[in-house]
């Protein structure tokens, strides 16, 4: 796949088929991540993949929390449209039957947390990218953060870690039909 198929074909997807992820291509999606820029070299993330049973087990006992937590914010966010905050919640309640779980935190509590961010930020997108050309679906989601489920997962799965900084699903996308690319918005870039 070349890479403009691949950054403009990516979708989130909210749908898997239960197939488990090779452990070896696992491997080689997380180490693709890990070659993402970052501030100064520091390479400051850590990412932590959910996939033992007992594990996914142990995130879903969060997932209704975190659903019931992001409801009022998406009123907010969506007052004319209920119907995104009931697929947006739905989603969150089982992340789609996604086999994968991957918690990205930042390898310690930074002072300079923002170019930290960032650079966690730019090597999520790279598991995305490496993950879509390889046929797996993925999704980002900030939803864990946004329901104040931060530092309960950090202090469950990574307590020698710094923030979470997202959650990304994994998994073979479930039949269903293409996704659409919504319009891109006009004003985000210019020439000068």
């Amino acid at each position: 796949m070349e890479l403009m198929n691949a950054l403009t074909g990516r979708r989130s997807v909210r749908n898997y088929l239960d197939t488990p992820i090779p452990r070896q291509t696992l491997e080689e999606l997380l180490e693709a991540a890990c070659w993402a820029p970052s501030g100064v070299n520091r390479q400051p993330w850590y990412f932590l993949a959910l996939t033992e049973p007992e594990q996914i087990a142990k995130m879903k006992e969060n997932l209704e929390g975190i659903a019931l937590g992001i409801g009022p914010l998406m009123d907010r966010r969506f007052p004319t449209h209920p119907e995104v905050k009931e697929q947006t919640v739905r989603f969150v309640r089982g992340l789609g039957g996604a086999p994968v779980y991957v918690l990205v935190f930042l390898q310690r509590d930074y002072p300079d947390k923002e170019p930290m961010m960032l650079s966690a930020a730019a090597a999520i997108q790279s598991l995305l990218l490496a993950a879509w050309e390889r046929g797996i679906g993925s999704c980002w989601l900030y939803a864990a953060n946004e329901a104040g489920y931060d530092e309960k997962l950090r202090e469950i799965f990574a307590p020698d870690k710094g923030p979470l900084v997202s959650l990304v699903t994994l998994g073979y996308p479930a039949p269903e039909p293409p996704l659409r690319a919504p319009a891109r918005k006009p004003g985000r870039w210019d020439i000068r």
